[in-house]
């Protein structure tokens, strides 16, 4: 999944949030992902989106709370 993208999503409003996408490096992903979260998160309900390398859906994570 080289080049694949990961977004958080916001859930209620399906906003994808540009300041959090970070980009898949490794051929070999271990399972373990670190986004960086900015100061203007809001609390919520939040989830992850994986894109491939052909910008299409890959994956959804499952909802999680944020704050």
């Amino acid at each position: 999944m080289v080049g694949a993208k990961v977004v958080l999503v916001e859930k209620a409003s399906d906003r994808q949030l540009p300041e959090t996408t970070t980009r898949v490096a490794s051929r070999v992903p271990v399972g373990a992902l670190r986004i960086r979260l900015p100061d203007a998160i809001k609390p919520g309900t939040y989830f992850l989106r994986a894109f491939n390398g052909h910008g299409e859906d890959a994956a959804r994570s499952a909802d999680f709370e944020i704050g």
